[in-house]
This record gives structure tokens, C-alpha cells and sequence, in this order.
């Protein structure tokens, strides 16, 4: 038991100054011209050449360790980019930035397309090679009949990386030492301790070979999040009402989508009268059916026409006047119908005599009798 103890407290000793080190252990630093080449024989005569120090990395790919040390890595940046873009149509266009990243041999991560009212919208996720992702981003802004928004971000992660690579050095030197001393350990005690570290170092060993790898991928690859709006106009209106009398008010709303703002507005409510408000107000004066319209035009000229027949009915509305027609209709009604009447008591005016004479002939008899 005291010698798994020493041992356990080598290893820590061990990787206290290791766990200090943000980086693995230093590539040599360029070689300096080399000693004189020992000759078998002595040769006085012949000096040796130096060997040329190799040159030195370029700048943008030297990494230096907190010890002053420099390290030959390549620069690994995350690159990310947010287009808001509108389209002329939202279905064909995710097709097209599907197709466009296939070619660059990068991939779809998401796409999806909803209706917000009458309007279409998309959004697209897509991851392009590194390389490819200005080039991208231009096509991507081709397809945009405008522009709205567009953002860029770049995340160099060279440094994390390196400190991951001297991290996961450490953990593997420590699993080197951990598996020593579980083929000396003797007791059940003993070994049960050593596994304990063992599989708490090698659990961290897949944690930073796990984010080792996002890295990788990440900075191989792009991110592009596009979302799309319809350029295409969508009109439609509606009426508080649709049956009124006349001279009430009604209230029109215009519902736009897509386009770009801002629109004008040119409604034809069907009497005549006119309106380029938004949600204008308007007064019929005559009973009737009216057939009401409404033109859209956006900031780009782009025009829509919505058209709903027979839309508003107005009914008479209080006067006077519809009084005593109604009162004048009402009574040459009711005087149709007492002709109607007297007419068909006229025509069975013969069976009203005979059943009339019956009765009074039957009621007379009867009082003969009684």
C-alpha cells in the first residue's frame, strides 16, 4: 500500500509542472551551424563548412509558447456569416443555394419555409469549405434582388487548439504512468484507486480529442446562415362590414406581403369614389351591390391587384321618403290581397248559396219537429 501511495504521489509530483505548460514539448529551435565534423584521422588541412540554420516559418503560421519557444502550426479560424436577403421567390432561391453548395462540395445543415400571413419566408443553413466562403457569399448576394443585412464573423482558435494538443499530451503521459502502476498494485484497494484515475483520465482524454476534432471540422468549413423574404407582392383587403345601409361608414384594411416598402395604395370602392389611404374610410350613398379593388406598389414598382365583386351591399337607409313608400307599398300590398280575397269569394259564391240553403232548410226542419 505505501508503494501505490509513492507511486500516486510521483504521478501527481509529475503533473504539476506538465499541467503548467499551455503548450506540447517545443520543436527545436533552428539548429546552430554545427562543430567541426570529427575525422577518423586527424586532418588538420581541411576546415569543416557549418550547416545553414533552417528558415523560419512565415509569421502568420509561428505560434510561441509561454516559455518564449515558437511552434510551427497552422492558423485554424472559425469563419461564420448572416445574410438577410429578399428574393424574388423564396422556394426557387433555396434550391438554388442547395444546388450552389453541392458544387463547392459543402453541405446543407438546415432549410425550412413558413407563411407569416400571406407571406412566404425561408431560412437556409449551409457549411461551405473555408476556401470557398467569399466566393459564397458573393453568389449568395447575386441572388438577392436586394440586400437587407449582412454580417461576418472570424474566431481564430489556433491558441485553444494548441493548448487542447499540450493538454491531451499530459493526460496520455499520465494514463502511461496510471497503467504502471496498475500492474503493480497488488491489492484490490490498490487497484480499484488506480482505475478510479484511470478512467477519470481517460474520460478527459475523449473530452479534448472530441473538441480537438469540432475545431477541425469547423475551421475546415464555414458556417452561412441566409434568411430569405419574398420580393413578390401578396394584396389582399377586408371590410368591417360587408352589409351596410346607406351613409353608414365603413372602414377598409389592406393587408400587404412581400415587396419592398414603402407601398402606395389606390382603392376604387365600386360608386365612383376613391382613396390612397392604408385603411381608408368610406360612405355609400346609394343601395346597391359595389365591386371594391385595391391596387399595391412597392418601392421597386413592383405591382399587385386585389378585386372582390359584389364585395359591399347597401340597404335603404331612414328618410321620409323610404317611409311613406314602404307605408304606400305596404297598403297597395294589403289591398292586393283583400281583392284576392273578394275575387275567390266571387267564384264560390254558387257553393256558399247551396250550403248555406242546407242548413237553413235542416235547421228549420229540426224545430218543426221539436
Amino acid at each position: 500500500m505505501k508503494r501505490l501511495i509513492i507511486g500516486l504521489l510521483l504521478v501527481m509530483l509529475l503533473m504539476v509542472p506538465i499541467a503548467c505548460a499551455k503548450a506540447p514539448t517545443p520543436a527545436p529551435m533552428p539548429m546552430p551551424p554545427p562543430a567541426p565534423v570529427p575525422e577518423k584521422a586527424p586532418m588538420p588541412a581541411v576546415v569543416p563548412t557549418p550547416v545553414p540554420a533552417p528558415a523560419p516559418p512565415r509569421a502568420e503560421e509561428v505560434m510561441v509558447s509561454e516559455a518564449g519557444q515558437p511552434w510551427d502550426i497552422e492558423r485554424m479560424v472559425v469563419r461564420t456569416g448572416n445574410m438577410r436577403l429578399i428574393v424574388e421567390d423564396v422556394r426557387t432561391t433555396i434550391d438554388q443555394i442547395t444546388e450552389l453548395t453541392e458544387s463547392l462540395e459543402g453541405y446543407v445543415v438546415s432549410s425550412k419555409s413558413w407563411k407569416e400571413g400571406e407571406r412566404l419566408i425561408g431560412a437556409i443553413v449551409i457549411r461551405v469549405p473555408a476556401e470557398h466562403f467569399s466566393y459564397a457569399m458573393s453568389v449568395l448576394r447575386a441572388l438577392a434582388v436586394e440586400v437587407d443585412s449582412e454580417s461576418t464573423f472570424s474566431k481564430d482558435v489556433t491558441e485553444e487548439y494548441v493548448d487542447l494538443s499540450a493538454k491531451l499530451s499530459n493526460l496520455e503521459v499520465t494514463e502511461e504512468q496510471l497503467l504502471r502502476l496498475m500492474e503493480k498494485a497488488e491489492k484490490v484497494e490498490e487497484i480499484l484507486e488506480v482505475q478510479r484515475e484511470l478512467s477519470k483520465t481517460r474520460g478527459e482524454i475523449e473530452q479534448t480529442k472530441g473538441r480537438m476534432q469540432y475545431l477541425e471540422r469547423t475551421s475546415e468549413t464555414s458556417l452561412i446562415e441566409v434568411l430569405l423574404e419574398q420580393s413578390k407582392l401578396d394584396v389582399s383587403f377586408s371590410a368591417a362590414k360587408s352589409t351596410v345601409k346607406e351613409g353608414e361608414r365603413i372602414r377598409f384594411d389592406s393587408e400587404v406581403a412581400g415587396g419592398i416598402a414603402p407601398y402606395s395604395f389606390e382603392w376604387d370602392f365600386g360608386d365612383g369614389s376613391t382613396s390612397t389611404g392604408e385603411y381608408p374610410i368610406h360612405a355609400y350613398k346609394r343601395t346597391g351591390s359595389y365591386t371594391v379593388s385595391l391596387k399595391v406598389t412597392d418601392d421597386r414598382g413592383n405591382t399587385d391587384t386585389k378585386i372582390r365583386s359584389e364585395y359591399i351591399t347597401v340597404l335603404p337607409g331612414w328618410s321620409a321618403g323610404s317611409i311613406a313608400s314602404s307605408a304606400w307599398n305596404g297598403l297597395v300590398t294589403f289591398g292586393r290581397v283583400l281583392a284576392n280575397i273578394l275575387i275567390w269569394l266571387g267564384i264560390f259564391s254558387p257553393v256558399w248559396i247551396v250550403i248555406g240553403s242546407i242548413i237553413f232548410f235542416w235547421r228549420r226542419r229540426r224545430k218543426k219537429r221539436a
